[in-house]
């Protein structure tokens, strides 16, 4: 299935900031009355797969610097700081998720977890530090609707690259492209290190999977 294939109706709403902040205003009173910190992205399921995935291919340090593009209520680093990583770094462009991720962390009594509000696009990447790793759980699906001349997507490769120190490394999951697209999209400045498997189904004769996911390095 491909990208323009499964967007849906929603479309327009999830390329806007109002819907972002809209939605962690709410997760965020909902924290703040119940205590409950919200979804992961795309489940519990695929982060704890990430996760396993950095445990076992990534040849890097607990203290190696690791960035979240696009990191909501920072569910997936604090899972990482509870894992003994010391280097954390979570940016987005929704302030309301910004501060539902900083009363999270708090709350956990994290201290190795930094948190920005920056917008990935418009923002200059050269005022943040490099990394190791850098983890993107469905923001690139974001950037890429409503973006037929390709200009987001190639600023934000252009960015992950920048900001990924020499071999770095990049861990992504889609829920919009395809595997192969991926690599088509990422292939001339990244090679494929290992890709983690996900749910299939099959329709109309044809196999594909519910969401792609895959680490790769800088060349």
């Amino acid at each position: 299935m491909s990208f323009n294939e499964n967007i849906s109706q929603d479309k327009p709403n999830l390329a806007t900031e109002e819907y972002w902040n809209d939605t962690y205003n709410v997760e965020l009173d909902n924290f703040k009355n119940f205590g409950d910190p919200g979804a992961e992205w795309f489940g519990h399921g695929i982060g704890v797969k990430m996760i396993k995935c950095i445990q076992s291919n990534c040849k890097i340090s607990l203290e190696d610097p690791i960035l979240d593009v696009g990191c909501g209520n920072a569910l997936l680093l604090a899972q990482l700081a509870k894992l003994g990583f010391s280097n954390l770094y979570g940016i987005d462009y929704s302030a309301p998720a910004v501060k539902l991720a900083n009363s999270i962390v708090k709350d956990q009594k994290i201290e190795n977890i930094t948190l920005k509000e920056f917008d990935f696009l418009t923002d200059d990447v050269k005022t943040l530090p490099t990394f190791s790793l850098v983890l993107d759980k469905g923001t690139y699906d974001v950037i890429s609707m409503e973006d037929e001349n390709k200009e987001k997507r190639t600023r934000y490769k252009e960015n992950i690259i920048d900001l990924l120190q020499p071999n770095g490394m990049f861990l992504i999951v889609s829920c919009n492209w395809t595997q192969l697209e991926l690599n088509e999209q990422f292939g001339d400045a990244f090679q494929v290190v290992h890709t983690i498997p996900t749910p299939s189904f099959q329709f109309g004769g044809a196999v594909g999977n519910t969401l792609s996911a895959t680490l790769y390095q800088k060349l």
